[in-house]
């Protein structure tokens, strides 16, 4: 499945361009922990929204093609 593909699932599924760090972590079937342990070592990147970490649908889609 190609990244477009699964944006537009991802987009399907939460009607948002953001997912919050619960939402990722389900989509990438990991912890939350582990999404912030990835976070550190820069292999997926966050954006600080209204004191909350929120993760592009292209970031996800970007990470699970890798």
């Amino acid at each position: 499945m190609s990244q477009k593909e699964l944006i537009s699932l991802l987009y399907e599924k939460y009607n948002s361009q953001l997912l919050n760090k619960k939402e990722a972590s389900r989509e990438l079937n990991i912890s939350e922990g582990t999404i912030d342990n990835l976070r550190k070592a820069g292999d997926i990147t966050g954006k600080k929204v209204s004191g909350q970490i929120m993760f592009t649908l292209a970031e996800i889609a970007r990470f699970l093609s890798e």
